[in-house]
């Protein structure tokens, strides 16, 4: 059975100003299976954070617009990584750097991943089941505004020959007591 090693080396905690539109880099060299976590914090939510494995070029993590972004992140072989921070505002900001370097980790045992998969399907599924829902509820308040839509012109239609009734009626009792007026008139 293996078990989760953690070897903590070395730890950076930086406060500092950056100024508007700025980007501030740092790099490290690591080591096969080492691992880095650590998280930036701003006085606002306008910066972002972007963490690059220049050995080989490839971009890991990119985030913006947290208040607190946090980071893990393991590497299987030797690299060199780079930690940008930029400033996305428009005036000077208080910035917080953590970071941990040099943790080293060993593989977890296969029941711990076992274990870890199994509540990984769990939450699967009641995410299938939940968006199941959402589909049947999408669904009924389509047909609740279909049915809605019909007896809506349904009320018009029915409104509009009540109204085309009343005008013919009132115009035949018109013309009627007109020929009435007519008659008495004439006797």
């Amino acid at each position: 059975m293996l078990f989760f090693l953690i070897c903590l080396a070395n730890a950076v905690d930086l406060r500092f100003k950056l100024p508007a539109r700025q980007i501030r880099c740092f790099g490290d060299r690591l080591q096969e299976k080492e691992m880095i976590q650590g998280f930036v914090e701003g006085e606002s939510a306008d910066y972002s954070l972007k963490i690059t494995d220049t050995g080989v070029n490839k971009q890991l993590l990119y985030t913006y617009h947290e208040l607190t972004q946090k980071f893990t992140q393991l590497f299987n072989e030797t690299t060199q990584i780079q930690i940008c921070i930029h400033n996305l505002a428009h005036y000077q900001m208080n910035i917080q750097f953590f970071y941990e370097q040099g943790i080293q980790a060993e593989l977890a045992s296969l029941e711990d991943l076992k274990e870890v998969e199994k509540q990984v399907k769990q939450y699967n599924n009641t995410l299938q089941h939940l968006k199941s829902a959402q589909l049947d509820l999408v669904q009924l308040q389509t047909n609740r505004n279909d049915k809605m839509n019909v007896i809506s012109s349904k009320i018009i239609f029915f409104s509009i020959i009540t109204i085309l009734l009343m005008i013919i009626v009132t115009i035949i009792f018109t013309i009627k007591a007109a020929k009435i007026m007519k008659m008495k008139k004439s006797y």
